[in-house]
């Protein structure tokens, strides 16, 4: 596959869930800090989009390495498919359990309740650890 040179696709939109998972936990500890149920509303459908764009994300990645790296499988690419599919997993347990549970996050926190603080944690961590190492391909 012929592609310009300069077009990446990855890039475009791996910054969706980059983002969008770290406010999901931080509006989760403003949430758990306040109590104000909007910004646990807001958790659970900032996380539905992150949980949407990831699958996106994803594709794009295995797109650009496929074509920009010939799907030459390195290290680092082998931690980004990993914690991209890690993420994938974790972003789907905490939007079922939101959807299934819907006071789930109910104050106080009960054991599901930190379970979901949890899953929006771990979501936080794997886009910390792809970014990582996104960035070092990147800026090598």
């Amino acid at each position: 596959m012929k592609v310009p040179k300069g077009l990446y696709f990855h890039p475009m939109f791996v910054h969706f869930p980059q983002a969008l998972f770290p406010v999901a936990f931080a509006m989760f500890l403003l949430y758990l800090a306040t109590g104000a149920a909007s910004l646990e509303q807001g958790v659970y459908l900032v996380s539905a989009f992150g949980l949407v764009a990831a699958p996106v994300t994803t594709i794009t990645g295995f797109l650009d390495w496929k074509i920009r790296y010939k799907g030459y499988m390195t290290r680092v690419f082998k931690i980004k498919i990993v914690a991209a599919f890690t993420l994938i997993a974790l972003a789907l347990c905490a939007v079922l359990l939101r959807t299934y549970v819907p006071v789930v996050a109910a104050l106080p926190l009960s054991g599901l309740g930190w379970l979901y603080g949890a899953l929006l944690a771990g979501c936080v961590g794997t886009c910390v650890v792809s970014g990582y190492y996104g960035g070092k391909l990147v800026f090598h």
